[in-house]
């Protein structure tokens, strides 16, 4: 197992009622969307991620420690 930090900026933070950065264990070899998946954040709602704070996708594996960040769609016009 390993811990990495989950923050869901924006108006993903409804879902988890906090704006806070959130300590997240998952399976050693597991990837953005688990931890996604460990946060219950609705996939479809996930615009871009990032890990440490470089662009990532949902199959990218993260390591000890990582910083993982998940943003919404922004409307506008």
């Amino acid at each position: 197992m390993i811990k990495v930090n989950a923050k869901a900026f924006a108006m993903l933070s409804k879902y988890i009622e906090t704006n806070k950065n959130f300590e997240v264990t998952v399976e050693k070899g597991a990837t953005v969307r688990d931890v996604l998946k460990k946060l219950s954040l609705p996939e479809e709602e996930i615009f871009t991620c990032t890990i440490n704070g470089e662009n990532a996708s949902l199959d990218d594996e993260v390591k000890e420690g990582d910083n993982v960040g998940f943003y919404p769609y922004l409307g506008g016009g």
